[in-house]
């Protein structure tokens, strides 16, 4: 049933794409799969397998479920019904819908697969379904945006599939388990290739014009699930001999990511691209401790920053604004509540998933890690008081849309489940010092925001840096590894 929730998404997508002129029908089949994949996702709750499908063994695709499979088929669940509902009182045709679903079951298949050309070929379904998106509007910046992103992540990917060749030459299978067996070259090819959608900053440079280009539910599913692809398969393949050298190498980016990011993110004025800056540092938390831990932290991620790119889209579609400091009393309390829930969120304020998920992280990860990532989560609330602070219109009272509100009833439901079952007392002193030392920071300098220089962004830039970082990590490897 497992190759199911991968196969029933793709098929519906590709029934969509024939009758896309249909797009009430096209919505309706949505649900279909989404309810399927519900329904596959409590049935195997807990459960732990694994298994090769026809008469191959280890030539064959080989799909896995435990725990991390499950958090991350969740979260794609939890991002893309709330995407779906959240398009409804919008006039997208039947085609957006194919491509939200064939992306669907393209996530799926890396979330279950335990083969490395499964995961090259499901990765690469998924980048031609976000390219598409990205550029859906046909509007020049988009186009761009989605150019840049191709651009990058083709050549990233030929680097991929020049480390899983050298794994199978080597060893005669695409399996996981081959990794152990594998040289430390391949896993550096692969862990290249697979950089470019991980959203560390200098790495992933293609984020911030892709996110905040891209339309309102597209910018939700990169910001909530696509860059978790590589933390994903970061934590999966650091469990296997060949990539274990890199452990330290994600750390130090991560910590590199959390704090870069921030700063940037604190110095922008355009509200999605203050939210993308937050992507590359919250990814960067991610790495900080690449385990269990970090893969809870995506997950949480995956649920409030959804939210977060969700509202302040519609705020911007209905008002034509990207400044935040314009936004001010043009904000109606429908789109406030949920934009100061996801604000407090990922600030890791008490009874939200943020602060049980950044809680974790902290008690996890090494005294360095615990310092840089608590400067991080005071630029973070610094940042997100631009949000909280704005306030909403009183006289203004907002439509009321029962798609949009449902999307964010959904989002905050999961954000409060989790944030008050798993909430503890241990440690919240230093959850509240760094919330109030973020928010008097921010009323000391939100007079001096300057956009920063983002030349380090242009396509040129962002190749040149990251075929720089391929090339150190050849020389790290030849002088102090091998």
């Amino acid at each position: 049933m497992i190759p199911l929730m991968v196969l029933l998404p793709i098929f519906i997508g590709t029934i969509q794409l024939i009758f896309r002129k249909y797009r009430k029908f096209n919505i309706a089949i949505s649900f279909i799969y989404l309810i399927f994949n519900l329904l596959m996702i409590v049935h195997y709750r807990g459960e732990n397998f694994q298994y090769a499908l026809s008469n191959w063994g280890n030539l064959g695709i080989t799909i896995g479920y435990d725990q991390m499979t499950e958090m991350f088929l969740i979260a794609s669940l939890v991002v893309f019904s709330a995407v779906i509902f959240n398009s409804l009182s919008k006039n997208y045709p039947g085609f957006f819908y194919s491509l939200i679903s064939i992306l669907y079951g393209a996530l799926n298949s890396i979330f279950v697969s335990r083969d490395l050309f499964n995961v090259f070929v499901s990765v690469e379904l998924a980048s031609i379904c976000v390219f598409i998106l990205i550029v859906f509007q046909k509007k020049g910046a988009q186009i761009w945006a989605s150019l840049k992103y191709l651009l990058i992540s083709s050549f990233g990917f030929n680097v991929f599939l020049l480390g899983i060749g050298i794994v199978y030459t080597n060893t005669g299978t695409f399996s996981f388990e081959a990794l152990n067996m594998a040289d430390e070259f391949s896993a550096l090819l692969i862990f290249g290739g697979l950089s470019v959608k991980s959203g560390l900053f200098f790495l992933s440079l293609w984020l911030p014009d892709a996110h905040s280009k891209a339309p309102t539910e597209v910018s939700a599913i990169l910001s909530g699930v696509i860059v978790k692809i590589q933390v994903y398969l970061a934590i999966r393949f650091l469990q296997y001999d060949s990539f274990q050298w890199l452990e330290n190498i994600y750390v130090i980016l991560g910590w590199i990511s959390a704090i870069v990011g921030v700063v940037f993110a604190i110095n922008a004025k355009n509200v999605k691209r203050i939210l993308a800056y937050h992507t590359l540092s919250q990814v960067g938390f991610m790495f900080a401790v690449p385990n269990i831990y970090g893969a809870e932290y995506a997950f949480n991620h995956a649920i409030f920053k959804s939210l977060l790119f969700i509202v302040v889209g519609n705020i911007y579609e209905r008002t034509g604004i990207l400044n935040y400091k314009e936004m001010k009393g043009k904000i109606t309390k429908i789109d406030y509540i949920p934009l100061m829930i996801g604000s407090l969120a990922i600030m890791g304020f008490p009874l939200t998933d943020g602060y049980v998920a950044k809680h974790e992280l902290f008690i996890h990860c090494s005294t360095p890690g615990f310092v840089i990532l608590s400067i991080a989560s005071v630029g973070t609330v610094i940042s997100f008081s631009k949000f909280i602070f704005l306030g909403y219109s009183k006289g203004e009272k907002g439509k009321f849309i029962p798609g949009r509100n449902i999307a964010y009833y959904l989002l905050i439901s999961v954000i409060f489940y989790i944030g008050l079952r798993f909430f503890t007392l241990s440690d919240i002193q230093v959850t509240i010092f760094i919330i109030a030392t973020g928010i008097v920071i921010y009323f000391l300098v939100k007079n001096k925001i300057k956009p920063l220089d983002n030349r380090l962004e242009k396509l040129d830039n962002a190749l040149l840096i990251y075929i720089s970082f391929i090339a150190f990590l050849v020389t790290y490897l030849k002088f102090f590894i091998i």
